[in-house]
C-alpha cells in the first residue's frame, strides 16, 4: 500500500501543468485627441505636434503587437489640408479606410509590450504643412488605431481625433514695379497737356487663407504733389479695372481664399492731360490687405 500511494502521488505531480504566460496587449485608453494650435502660415511653413499612445499587456508573458492606422469611413481632415505621421524613424501610412489592405508602412511593430496599468507610451509626431493654399477654420478627422497580434488578429481599437485650427492669414507682394521690401515705385513719365499718361501695368499678388480686404489710402487724396509742395495734378488708380477711391479709404472685398499661387490684382495709374509748374510730382499710396 505504501508503494501504491507513492506512485499515485508521483503521477499526480507529473500531471499538473505549468502556469501559462499570457500575451494580451491592449490600449490603455479607448479614445484620444490631438490638437494642433498656433499654426504659422507661409511659404515652406510646417506645424508639428507630438503625442503619445499607451500600450500595455494585461497578461504576464513576453508580448509584442502592431498598431495599424486607418481613416474612419474614408474621411479626411480636409480636402486641402494634408499631414504626415511618424514614430521615431518610421514614416507611417494612414489607410483610406478600415477594410483597406495593410502595407509595410501602415503597421507599426511594438516589441516588448510591458504589463502594468500605464504600459508603454509610444511617441508620435504629427506634421501639418501650413503653406499658402489651405483654408482657415477648424478641421477635424477621426482615425481608428487597431492593435494586432502576430497573426493579424484584432485585439483592441482606439479612436484618435485630430483637430487642426488654421488661422485667417494674408500676405501681399507688389509685382511689376521697382523697389524692394515694402516700398515700390511707379514712374508715370512726362505728363503733358496733350493727352493721358498711363503707367505700365503692375499689380499686387495676394496670398490668403480666408476672405480678405484690400484698401488704399493716398497721402495727397488722389493728387500728385509738386516737389516744392505747391502745385498738384489729379490722377486715377484702377484695380482690376475698377476705380480706386483715393479721396477717402478705397476698400475692395474678396469673399474667397486664394490658392497656393496667390491671386493677382492688376493696377494701373493715369494722369493728364494737365498743365502745371515744371518739376517732379508724386504721391504715396499705402496698400493694406486684411484677412477676415
Amino acid at each position: 500500500m505504501r508503494i501504491l500511494a507513492l506512485m499515485t502521488a508521483t503521477l499526480a505531480l507529473w500531471a499538473t501543468p505549468a502556469a501559462a504566460q499570457e500575451c494580451t496587449p491592449e490600449f490603455a485608453d479607448t479614445a484620444q485627441t490631438v490638437t494642433v494650435n498656433n499654426v504659422q502660415i507661409g511659404a515652406g511653413e510646417t506645424s508639428r505636434e507630438s503625442f503619445r499612445v499607451r500600450v500595455r499587456n494585461s497578461g504576464d508573458g513576453q508580448c509584442s503587437a502592431s498598431i495599424r492606422f486607418a481613416r474612419i469611413d474614408g474621411s479626411s481632415v480636409s480636402g486641402n489640408l494634408a499631414y504626415t505621421l511618424r514614430s521615431g524613424s518610421s514614416s507611417l501610412q494612414i489607410l483610406p479606410n478600415q477594410a483597406a489592405t495593410a502595407t509595410s508602412d501602415s503597421d507599426l511593430f511594438i516589441a516588448g509590450v510591458p504589463g502594468g496599468r500605464n504600459g508603454r507610451a509610444i511617441p508620435f509626431l504629427l506634421t501639418v504643412p501650413s503653406e499658402w493654399g489651405i483654408a482657415s477654420g477648424f478641421h477635424s478627422e477621426q482615425l481608428e488605431l487597431t492593435l494586432l497580434d502576430s497573426t493579424g488578429r484584432t485585439l483592441d481599437t482606439l479612436l484618435l481625433t485630430i483637430n487642426v485650427t488654421i488661422p485667417p492669414a494674408v500676405a501681399m507682394r507688389v509685382v511689376g514695379a521697382t523697389g524692394s521690401d515694402n516700398v515700390a515705385r511707379i514712374n508715370l513719365g512726362t505728363i503733358t497737356p496733350r493727352g493721358i499718361t498711363r503707367s505700365d501695368p503692375f499689380g499686387i499678388r495676394v496670398f490668403s487663407t480666408s476672405a480678405y480686404l484690400v484698401s488704399f489710402v493716398s497721402e495727397n487724396r488722389g493728387n500728385l504733389m509738386h516737389e516744392g509742395g505747391q502745385d498738384t495734378i489729379p490722377y486715377e488708380m484702377r484695380m482690376d479695372n475698377q476705380l480706386v477711391n483715393l479721396r477717402g479709404r478705397g476698400t475692395f472685398s474678396f469673399p474667397r481664399r486664394t490658392n497656393s499661387l496667390g491671386r493677382i490684382h492688376r493696377l494701373r495709374v493715369q494722369a493728364g492731360p494737365a498743365t502745371g509748374r515744371a518739376g517732379s510730382y508724386g504721391d504715396r499710396v499705402t496698400v493694406t490687405v486684411t484677412a477676415v
